[in-house]
């Protein structure tokens, strides 16, 4: 199934719609494509609004802060100083409880090996399409322009449920002086994890291309099985959907 829209309020209220009318729990498989662009539907605050008041009833964390595991608002700036201001801010951030088994951006940009080495994913992808002055010249290999987060040595385990990592990877693909990005979910939740997730990776997005010397005009999303999420109960599900109709 294919869900495409110009906003992620868009494409989350279109996905709700088609589990209400579907009556289905879990949605498989589905690629969900934004566009990146400044149209910005006139009941996004107030989606957002209840969507975090739901959140908070069933004692998950708001849209915003599920963003921040994948991209953290606060990093505003460029290149190395973003890097080195998550560096500064990582002794607090482990800290939390939901964060033991790290967060998304964590692992992209300080991925350890089984000897304890650690890779800055991102930069590395920039350099290498950058090109480094006098080191090395621009390589735009689009196998070279893929980023990781699932460590089998890590996420291989025997428990019933792990909850981190459910996205597995992200790849940035350059298109003339336009670039997309393809997420990769073996599992996503809707109600209480899909909306976050979309706008974190697009400021993810927005941010590699920025770096890359790119225009970042789409994020496809794409999910192995999407769940409602069983803290959305069907009749609230069913009258997020009318209202927003």
């Amino acid at each position: 199934m294919i869900i495409e829209g110009n906003s992620v309020a868009e494409c989350w209220l279109k996905l709700l719609t088609r589990f209400v009318d579907d009556r289905a729990s879990e949605l498989s498989p589905v690629i969900v494509k934004i566009n990146i662009t400044d149209d910005v539907p006139p009941y996004r605050d107030e989606l957002e609004q209840d969507l975090n008041s739901f959140l908070d009833e069933v004692g998950q964390p708001h849209i915003e802060t599920t963003a921040g595991t994948i991209f953290p608002v606060s990093l505003s700036g460029k290149g190395q100083a973003v890097f080195d201001r998550y560096e500064k801010i990582w002794k607090y951030v482990k800290k939390e409880g939901k964060n033991k088994r790290g967060t998304y951006f964590h692992r992209l940009v300080a991925y350890a090996d089984v000897y304890g080495r650690k890779t800055n994913q991102l930069k590395e992808i920039i350099d290498t399409y950058n090109g480094i002055e006098g080191v090395r010249n621009p390589v735009h290999r689009r196998s070279a322009l893929i980023a990781t987060t699932f460590d089998p040595t890590l996420d291989h385990t025997h428990q019933p449920q792990l909850g981190f990592p459910c996205l597995q990877q992200v790849c940035f693909l350059p298109d003339g002086d336009k670039m997309s990005m393809n997420a990769v979910y073996a599992m996503q939740h809707l109600s209480t994890r899909a909306y976050g997730n979309y706008v974190g990776l697009i400021r993810l997005g927005q941010f590699m291309a920025r770096e890359m010397g790119l225009e970042f005009v789409q994020l496809n999303c794409m999910v192995s099985v999407l769940g409602l999420g069983q803290q959305m109960k069907k009749v609230v599900a069913t009258s997020l959907a009318e209202k927003y109709a």
